[in-house]
């Protein structure tokens, strides 16, 4: 009974995150992504952390995705790009009850912009880009986790590309 009602609410939490995610989608967020040649990853995992979810593990995997996808990767925040930031957070919950990790999965870009309507305003930081995907998995299957991650690796890199086609070799 209670692998039942966990594959339920996984299920249910799943598809109510990506249900969120798809409803707060702007189709303009993207074109915040044209121009951007790399970003400064940042990772932080908050609360919980299972075991084989470490903040290295997640940093080499998103590292190793965007290079895979020649997205340079910069090894501070770069003025000249904006300070373009790729904050990566994985938030996890262990739930003894049910004896289950919640999770969320959160992929953020943040960069330097300037209002429109005041050309002489000062430059800030805002957030131009995300995506996340909530669920819940057991503490023997944490590469559900790490799936989360990557489905929402893969949007950013899908986006950037829509906007940045890759480089001629």
């Amino acid at each position: 009974m209670k692998r039942l009602t966990l594959f339920l609410l996984s299920g249910f939490l799943l598809v109510a995150g990506l249900t969120a995610d798809a409803g707060m989608e702007r189709s303009d967020t993207k074109e915040s992504l044209r121009g951007l040649n790399g970003v400064y990853v940042a990772v932080q995992i908050i609360d919980e952390q299972p075991e084989g979810i470490t903040t290295n593990s997640v940093e080499t995997l998103v590292k190793s995705a965007l290079a895979d996808a020649t997205i340079p990767v910069n090894a501070s925040p770069k003025k000249f790009n904006g300070d373009a930031n790729l904050s990566v957070t994985v938030d996890t919950i262990k739930q003894p009850q049910l004896d289950a990790y919640v999770f969320m999965v959160e992929v953020v870009v943040t960069q330097d912009v300037r209002l429109a309507r005041d050309p002489h305003a000062p430059w800030t930081s805002a957030e131009t880009w995300r995506r996340s995907l909530q669920g819940i998995t057991s503490p023997d299957r944490t590469d559900v986790i790490q799936q989360a991650l990557k489905q929402t690796l893969n949007r950013f890199i899908a986006d950037y590309r829509a906007v940045n086609p890759r480089p001629a070799n």
